[in-house]
């Protein structure tokens, strides 16, 4: 039997999810069947059972990857206890944007009705997770509540995201993360990165 986490099972299961987004997409998610998976991915069911017992495994691990991948893209350039000035923050700062505009099939099922259970909290709650836990924020004011202003940025952070989905991207991953590091900028003097794991 085929390892779970050899080269090729990786590549079947990323075959399989890349098709089940795109019959959600057609379909909406609460009518996509494992048949429709297969046959889109041109599998047969006995594959897709080898990794999955129903599509609602198929569904989390998809999205523990994506809410895992949101956390990485943010801070994947960073070292444990580097410290960052807002004011020199660039658009190759972070890739966050550059993969949500590269996974933009994934993205994209925020704007549908009949879409994954809880993906409108992934992002907010990924960013949030991501800076309550690996960020120190230096403000540009003394008191300052830690907690609910990275709430605060977490969901505007990602409520911007939304609108540049819905507005079908309408500028380049490099602008959004320019006009992101503006709004930084406005109440931020930098942050020093927590230990990262290895």
């Amino acid at each position: 039997m085929m390892k779970p986490h050899s080269k090729q099972a990786l590549r079947t299961k990323n075959f399989l999810k890349k098709a089940f987004i795109e019959m959600v997409h057609k379909k909406g998610y609460s009518a996509v069947t494992v048949k429709d998976i297969v046959d889109h991915a041109q599998y047969n069911r006995t594959t897709y059972y080898v990794y999955y017992q129903n599509i609602c495994e198929l569904v989390d691990e998809l999205m523990n990857e994506m809410f895992e991948a949101i956390q990485y893209y943010s801070m994947c350039k960073y070292e444990s206890d580097s410290r960052v000035k807002v004011e020199e923050l660039t658009t190759s700062s972070f890739d966050l944007l550059y993969y949500i505009y590269d996974h933009r099939d994934y993205f994209t099922l925020i704007l549908l009705e009949d879409t994954l259970p809880n993906i409108h909290q992934q992002l907010p709650e990924a960013i949030f997770k991501l800076l309550n836990n690996k960020f120190d924020i230096q403000y540009d004011v003394s008191s300052v509540d830690d907690y609910h202003q990275k709430r605060y940025m977490a969901h505007g952070t990602a409520g911007l995201i939304k609108d540049w989905i819905v507005q079908d991207f309408d500028v380049t991953p490099a602008e959004m993360t320019e006009r992101l590091i503006r709004i930084l900028n406005t109440f931020a003097r930098g942050f020093v990165i927590k230990e990262i794991d290895s």
